[in-house]
């Protein structure tokens, strides 16, 4: 209800996995458990960093927080409590499925559907400093990819959001075969899949600096949405120091 029509929270915020919720107007807030349930991270989605420092505090006097997600405009204007010292600057970018188009299609004619343990497929991701899902992985539902005697080229996975988007990760080339076209087919392959298996949405996660993924993506049919940082917060001891 805050933030209406935002492909983020539409198709890629699981509300079961959400704790509390905060909000102002059109400024949302919520917490949420990762690392094996270890690590509370808060999320907050607005640009004005005096309502994201509100909501933060709102979240951080029901339970200690110990990393943030904002948008990456309003990062800068954090206190220092709120501000992580090391952060990830990525975005999210999204394609709708009435808006593939046949040169897309006519990519994903490149690739092929990988069995999911297929052990390629975490020889060829070694060469990611991004990939966070591998072969076997039970969210996955599928890969694809392009081969060529044999040999595992290029590789992308596709997982299931709670919303039915279907979502492009680990996706990846051999750096001697980069620039080929050979990622363009695989996440091809997949959105072709995605649009087959009646999802409505497909959405992927890149570090915002990634100019090759710039192109990739934007060659496929899919725009950004927006940018984030994303890390975790300072040691609570260094939050107290500062404060006093």
């Amino acid at each position: 209800q805050a933030r209406p029509g935002d492909p983020f929270v539409t198709w890629h915020v699981d509300p079961l996995g959400s704790e509390e919720v905060v909000t102002d107007s059109d400024h949302v807030a919520w917490t949420r458990l990762r690392r094996n349930r270890t690590e509370r991270w808060a999320t907050v989605f607005g640009d004005d960093a005096a309502r994201v420092t509100a909501l933060l505090c709102a979240l951080e006097s029901r339970a200690p927080i110990d990393g943030v997600t904002v948008h990456a405009s309003a990062y800068a204007s954090l206190p220092q409590e709120f501000r992580p010292p090391v952060t990830g600057h990525w975005c999210l970018w999204f394609l709708d499925a009435n808006r593939i188009t046949e040169a897309t299609r006519s990519f994903a004619a490149g690739a092929s559907i990988l069995d999911l343990n297929d052990a390629r497929i975490d020889e060829l991701l070694t060469h990611s400093d991004s990939a966070r899902i591998f072969a076997g992985a039970p969210s996955i539902i599928r890969w694809a990819g392009v081969e060529k005697d044999g040999r595992l080229l290029a590789v992308a996975g596709q997982e299931v959001e709670a919303s039915g988007a279907a979502h492009l990760l680990s996706v990846c080339c051999e750096p001697e075969f980069r620039g080929m076209g050979y990622a363009r087919a695989a996440c091809s392959r997949l959105v072709v899949e995605a649009d087959s298996d009646c999802s409505p949405v497909t959405i992927l996660e890149m570090y915002a600096a990634n100019a090759a993924g710039r192109a990739l993506y934007s060659a496929i049919g899919f725009t950004e949405v927006r940018q984030y940082r994303s890390g975790l917060l300072a040691p609570r001891a260094s939050v107290t120091e500062h404060a006093s």
